[in-house]
């Protein structure tokens, strides 16, 4: 039996208007293209709801709640990247759905349903609409590559809206080589900007568009070719814009982190790597089997060598069939994968792979962007692919007013061989066995137990009235040590305006509360670990008064970095004074309290969080004449009341 790879069907270059919407939505592709992205949509929103937000994704909804909506927050550095549409996705988490992980989870649906309608699309501007198309359509929306990114909240925020950018330059691209009027042009380099907006990866998605003006939609040679690229000049700028202006401002910023060249040796490394275990064994829904460590639920793929053999295998077996089809002139559709993975591995190479080093061509994040890619050259190897036709969809749409489709206008779509639905149920098994394992390992993050537990009794408790809590560390398995937000007051800021009362933060003013390490809240004891070395007998024995200074010694140093000083007081007048703690020739201020009002008429109290640091004394200092006050200290941390 002779393997027939499809081809794409030509349909007149004429310019005609297309059919009425209702028409087309019920062409069999146009059906096929949504019943493929309401399969991925279930998909990914049964992955996404048995998984929960994770460590960037509370770091990022801290810092989206305690900022207000302008250029300073959107523009923040994410690690070292210029994310402003990341920074907005999760403001707007923070203030309307924090912790929400349903409707994190429906959002990524819609989007990515949007960048799969947008993905049929520009297949079947290019292979026509059909069963190439829709093959290459399932290929993109099934891929591997995307599962990971699109579980893990703050992959998707950054890569499905990329996706969706990325395919709007492409499509208009499109559009505008077959029509030449420059508005799909501006339409294009808008939606390659939108993508840039999310991550500055996007930035290799923008080498497609002359590629494909260069190798599929100029007929000729390659003078001809040429001409038509050096043609499309206007689109080049519009495109360049974007780009310009975006990194621009990047290089002027405090972003990147490179500060060296990256070496071609690494650069080779990473690409070798990245194909073997990476875009290889996607191309047959590996790879099986992930990598992670201990505390880390987001896992890297660990191909083992069968699925990696039979990635290559596969793209030696469709390269081999299309030259048998095609020609040796259809191995040119690789050039547009080629070019995402060395470009993704030069951006690797020039940042965190001097830290990493080639594991980082197993983290399936980086590597989301580049399946448009891959799939592109997957169909773009199996179809002849006729400019005139192409430009024919791009003037007219997908279908002519005057092609009407047989039987009603439905068309017949003819039956796929056995041969082929094998192939397709084979790679179906074999991506369930992968989002299988990444998804077994990605439901043990606990952070979901913690969340769920705190915000519960959370709002259990402040319904009786407000409450203080300790603000201390919450676990690394919830906020590590190189996030920025580890304390539990930023990780709950977004939640506090739902709350029935309100929480004080380290105030002995209300009945205290402690988190537990599972993020139970319970009620909160302090211990004592030193105290100020007080006079025996003497009733006041640190008295301050008038302006000036009162130093209390502890009786020994505290070296526990997130620690509390409670500074006990009795005031004859209302006194504002300033608080600062130290620790041999260095003095710091508390995290709260550091400039309080001291009230008048009763013994009271004053919490002194420690910013990081252990201390051996604190020093009180008043610029009021008449001030009058009795002070001592008492250094330890709380523990649960028994």
């Amino acid at each position: 039996m002779t393997a027939q790879l499809p081809t794409a069907q030509s349909p007149s270059p004429e310019e005609s208007p297309g059919p009425p919407w209702t028409e087309a939505a019920l062409r069999p592709y146009a059906l096929a293209v949504g019943a493929i992205a309401v399969v991925q949509g279930v998909v990914i929103g049964a992955l996404g709801a048995a998984g929960y937000f994770y460590l960037d994704d509370v770091d990022f909804s801290a810092d989206g709640a305690k900022h207000p909506l302008n250029w300073d927050y959107l523009t923040l550095p994410v690690n070292v990247h210029l994310t402003p549409g990341l920074r907005l996705v999760y403001w707007l988490i923070a203030h309307y759905a924090p912790y929400d992980n349903g409707a994190t989870v429906l959002g990524r649906v819609l989007v990515q349903a949007l960048a799969t309608a947008l993905m049929g699309y520009l297949l079947a501007q290019l292979a026509g609409p059909g069963r190439a198309a829709t093959l290459g359509l399932g290929l993109y929306a099934f891929s591997p590559l995307l599962v990971p990114s699109l579980l893990s909240l703050s992959s998707g925020a950054s890569l499905v809206p990329l996706h969706v950018g990325v395919l709007v330059l492409l499509v208009m691209h499109v559009r505008y080589e077959a029509t030449r009027q420059l508005k799909y042009a501006v339409f294009g380099a808008l939606g390659g900007w939108f993508a840039l907006l999310f991550w500055e990866q996007a930035v290799l998605s923008f080498a497609l568009a002359p590629l494909l003006t260069l190798l599929y939609l100029t007929a000729g040679g390659v003078r001809a070719r040429l001409a038509a690229v050096l043609r499309s000049w206007p689109a080049w700028l519009l495109y360049a814009a974007p780009v310009v202006l975006f990194f621009g401002y990047f290089l002027h910023g405090p972003y990147g982190s490179s500060s060296s060249m990256p070496h071609p040796g690494d650069i080779w490394s990473l690409a070798w790597d990245g194909w073997l275990h990476a875009l290889g064994p996607s191309l047959v829904g590996g790879p099986w089997t992930w990598f992670s460590i201990d505390n880390v639920y987001y896992s890297a793929a660990a191909p083992g060598l069968v699925v990696t053999v039979c990635g290559q295998l596969a793209a030696l077996v469709l390269s081999v069939l299309a030259v048998y089809r095609n020609g040796f002139s259809a191995l040119r559709a690789w050039i547009l994968p080629a070019t995402a993975l060395f470009g993704t591995s030069i951006l690797l190479a020039a940042g965190r792979f001097e830290f990493i080093g080639t594991f980082l061509a197993r983290n399936f994040h980086y590597w989301t962007a580049a399946s448009i890619s891959l799939v592109l050259g997957v169909v773009l190897l199996t179809v002849r692919i006729d400019p005139a036709a192409v430009a024919a969809r791009g003037r007219s749409g997908l279908w002519a007013a005057d092609d009407p489709a047989p039987q009603s206008r439905i068309e017949v779509v003819k039956p796929i061989s056995a041969g082929l639905a094998l192939v397709v149920a084979a790679y179906a098994v074999s991506y369930g066995t992968t989002i299988g394992r990444f998804e077994h390992r990605w439901v043990q993050n606990p952070i979901r137990g913690y969340l769920t537990t705190a915000i519960d009794d959370l709002r259990a408790t402040t319904a009786s009235g407000p409450i203080a809590i300790y603000d201390n560390y919450a676990p690394v398995t919830v906020a590590t040590l190189i996030q920025g937000n580890r304390r539990v007051s930023e990780i709950f800021r977004p939640v506090e305006h739902e709350l029935p009362n309100d929480i004080a933060w380290d105030d002995v003013a209300l009945p205290l509360y402690l988190f537990g390490p599972e993020g139970d809240l319970v009620k909160a004891r302090f211990v004592e670990e030193a105290s100020s070395v007080d006079k025996p007998g003497v009733f006041c024995p640190h008295p301050l008064r008038g302006v000036g200074s009162v130093t209390m010694k502890l009786d020994k140093a505290v070296t526990r970095w997130d620690s509390f000083a409670r500074l006990d007081y009795l005031a004859q007048t209302p006194t504002e004074v300033t608080v600062r703690l130290a620790n041999e020739n260095t003095t710091f201020a508390p995290r709260r309290n550091g400039t309080p009002v001291l009230t008048a008429g009763a013994y009271r109290s004053l919490l002194l969080g420690t910013p990081n640091r252990g201390f051996d004394r604190v020093v009180v200092s008043s610029v009021n004449p008449d001030a009058v006050v009795c002070v001592s200290v008492k250094a330890g941390s709380p523990v649960p009341a028994l």
